[in-house]
């Protein structure tokens, strides 16, 4: 249910765009800043963060080693061209990349619980975890894949039970409407549209006429990532990808539904896996009673 206005209004929180999920979650971000004490800017909603104090302090961030990923992290994109923008990184308590490093940033560390985690959760595919990524991309803007700069949030490299080289391509989505632009849609299709139809061809996962829907918004997203996934196989034995998402996201969920309707079932190359945060966090619990784990689900999730 959405949140009354007044409760809204108490923590500066209302917009008047916001979906009902999105209005909880900025609500709920809110309140876990101002419990927490974290500075706010007058002139901002609730979800933000003092720039100065972010950026000093790193409070968007639940641990010391995930506060300090983050900053390694930043400094590449200047190196490398990752994704990663700033300020926003560092003081918008709402934004789906923070939540990604959140997630998965002490595993990138623990590759013992990386695999456990992993291993109980795809137990006939993981064995081992060798490697937690972040805005992840084979090789941007190379042909040999999707051409387009896509990235993925989070990349894991682990070796199968037969010490194949395997991957999962992780997209995190937090209060997305997955809603992007007619014209942004047309024109990044209009620059890579053969490349993205070449690769479904040749992998022949997708339906007949599956292209006039995949290349429209909201599916073409999905589509481009699920794409790169496709394409990173080239350099590894085995690969899925997996578009993770809070459960009560309705727009997310209205995706995963319409996407898979464009596949062909029960194809088992580079699958189309849709997950949700509280699976994960579930399973997650299971594997560690760390600290971070239950402060992860009181922000995000309670």
């Amino acid at each position: 249910m959405r949140p009354d206005k007044k409760q809204l209004d108490n923590f500066r929180a209302f917009h008047k765009s916001d979906t009902e999920f999105a209005a909880i979650a900025r609500l709920k971000q809110s309140i876990w800043r101002d419990r927490k004490g974290f500075k706010n800017p007058k002139d901002k909603l609730g979800n933000y963060l003092d720039p100065d104090f972010a950026k000093t302090t790193k409070s968007n961030f639940l641990t010391d080693r995930i506060k300090a990923l983050v900053q390694y992290e930043v400094y590449l994109s200047h190196q490398n061209n990752k994704l990663i923008s700033e300020p926003r990184i560092w003081e918008n308590l709402l934004s789906s990349q923070p939540l990604a490093f959140n997630l998965f940033g002490e595993l990138h560390f623990d590759l013992k619980l990386a695999t456990k985690f992993f291993k109980k959760r795809y137990p006939d595919s993981v064995e081992e975890v060798t490697k937690v990524h972040f805005e992840h991309s084979p090789s941007r803007g190379n042909l040999e894949y999707t051409g387009d700069h896509s990235a993925f949030d989070v990349f894991i490299e682990f070796l199968s039970k037969d010490k194949q080289k395997g991957f999962i391509g992780i997209e995190v989505k937090y209060v997305e409407n997955m809603s992007d632009s007619k014209e942004s849609c047309e024109r990044i299709f209009k620059d890579h549209g053969t490349r993205y139809i070449e690769l479904s061809r040749k992998f022949k996962i997708f339906r007949d006429g599956a292209f006039d829907h995949l290349k429209n918004s909201p599916l073409q997203q999905v589509w481009r990532d699920h794409l790169l996934a496709i394409s990173t196989l080239r350099d590894y034995d085995q690969g899925f990808f997996v578009f993770l998402y809070p459960k009560d996201n309705n727009d997310c969920e209205r995706v995963v539904a319409d996407y898979c309707q464009y596949l062909i079932p029960d194809s088992t190359k580079c699958q189309f896996i849709p997950e949700t945060l509280e699976t994960y966090i579930k399973v997650l619990s299971k594997c560690s009673k760390a600290d971070w784990i239950n402060e992860f689900t009181t922000r995000y999730l309670d």
